[in-house]
């Protein structure tokens, strides 16, 4: 009978054990590092002179980053930030009931991010580029996908974090998931151009992201069973959560409602792009430029025709068939230039036409400007040849002077490229030596030269006699 029961206890444990083995596995309290994550949060959380420069730099790395629309510059900035520190010190301070901690990181957020706005904002009012690149309109409007980004990236960081033997290569990443950086250069932006809707935008994604990382992190403190310094007062717990619940409501809802808004213009675009792929279509039409416009009043589809016009009966026909591609409400406006009114060969021939006076005008341009270039040339032969420049003279002068002085040469440099008759040129001299001059005995010459020759501009060349 023993024998029997100790079996079916076997079996049992062995039923059980595939259960017990994914408990294990999944659970975080085993190798959690209580005290040395603690102490870890308490530091990170305090704000030097060190970490506000470190703020105020990648601040300006990132505001650069953004600036010039480079992913790798902002990326670089969101690693050396020191902003998750203040926000997971809060979440531990609460889930801890250490509200010293909880004051001092609310504190230390509220410094950085006012020395972020100061910082950003002075960069890009002093920037010369004003225009918003593709990186800063990406944080002008948060939706319900970066709750859900800074949700699971403050959970990966307070795991990461609380494990024994953390070696610091997760936070990084979790830094750069939740991009605490960018949405404050953005605001930052906002505010330097007069800008209130890039300012509410990103600012909105900032408290998303600091807020989640936030609940986050509570959340995991309080499953991993961390010491709580105290307790609370149920009325104040109550309230507590209360304010809590209250103020996630208020950040979340407006990204849920943008999320939709997001997901049904892609939805929109994607239909737009089916009904003009398949109904516009035409063999004696060729479809210029389209323009799709979402609006929940009431979206627009513009499309440029060339060809043959459309009737108002197909025009009318088309608009109908919008409903079938899930358009309802959707307006087609279809513009048909007087040039459109042409067949497609008459526009083939147009264009053929057009491409050859457009050959034909630069061809004759470009003889126009080789006869001015010979023109010019000639008189400046002209003008070299009534000049009589006494090159004798000076080299029998020169040769006194320089013994070492073989020969001397004195030309006219003119380029091809100057086509207006009587274009200064430049006097080349040739001196040929049995030894080069020094550096003074030159810079004397070619004074000496243009003094002689009365000229303004003079190139010197020097050579070696062979």
């Amino acid at each position: 009978m023993k024998k029997n029961d100790a079996g079916q206890d076997h079996l049992l444990f062995a039923a059980r054990a595939p259960g017990v083995l994914i408990l294990r596995l999944f659970s975080l309290k085993p190798d959690t590092d209580h005290g040395g994550t603690i102490q870890q949060v308490r530091s990170d959380a305090e704000f030097s002179s060190g970490n506000i420069w470190a703020l105020v730099f990648a601040i300006l790395i990132a505001s650069v980053g953004l600036n010039v629309n480079s992913t790798a510059v902002i990326i670089g900035a969101m690693l050396i930030s020191p902003l998750m520190g203040p926000i997971v010190g809060a979440g531990f301070g609460l889930a801890t009931n250490d509200f010293p901690l909880l004051r001092r990181s609310l504190r230390n957020l509220l410094l950085a991010t006012t020395v972020a706005l100061a910082t950003s904002t002075l960069y890009f009012w002093l920037s010369p580029l004003a225009d918003a690149q593709s990186e800063l309109l990406a944080r002008t409007r948060p939706t319900l996908y970066d709750v859900l980004i800074a949700l699971f990236g403050g959970g990966a960081g307070v795991v990461a974090v609380s494990r024994k033997g953390y070696k610091g290569n997760v936070v990084p990443g979790v830094a750069i998931a939740t991009a605490l950086m960018p949405p404050l250069c953005t605001a930052g932006f906002g505010i330097a151009q007069g800008n209130v809707w890039f300012f509410l935008g990103a600012l909105h994604l900032y408290l998303i992201n600091a807020l989640f990382i936030f609940l986050s992190t509570l959340a995991f403190a309080r499953l991993m069973d961390f010491e709580r310094v105290g307790e609370l007062d149920p009325r104040h717990l109550t309230r507590a959560r209360f304010v809590i619940v209250l103020v996630t409501l208020g950040i979340a809802f407006p990204s849920a409602y943008t999320a939709w808004i997001v997901v049904q213009e892609a939805r929109f675009q994607k239909a737009a792009r089916r009904f003009v792929a398949e109904s516009l279509d035409f063999s004696d039409r060729a479809i210029l430029n389209v323009e799709t416009l979402y609006s929940r009043a009431g979206s627009t589809i513009s499309a440029t025709l060339l060809g043959q016009p459309v009737s108002e009966e197909v025009a009318r026909s088309l608009e109908q068939r919008l409903g079938s591609y899930g358009l309802t409400g959707t307006r087609l406006v279809l513009k048909q230039p007087v040039a459109a009114q042409a067949s497609v060969d008459q526009l083939s021939q147009m264009v053929r036409q057009g491409v050859l006076e457009d050959l034909y005008g630069r061809t004759e341009k470009a003889l126009g400007d080789r006869d001015t270039r010979i023109r010019a040339l000639e008189d400046e032969v002209v003008r070299l040849r009534a000049a009589e420049v006494p090159v004798g003279s000076i080299t029998r002068e020169l040769a006194a002077l320089y013994p070492a002085l073989v020969s001397l040469g004195i030309g006219r440099e003119v380029k091809a490229s100057d086509t207006t008759p009587g274009t200064l040129s430049t006097v080349v001299v040739f001196a040929s030596w049995q030894r080069l001059p020094t550096t003074g005995e030159q810079d004397r010459l070619r004074d000496f030269l243009a003094r002689r020759l009365a000229v303004e501009s003079l190139r010197l060349v020097n050579d070696v006699a062979r």
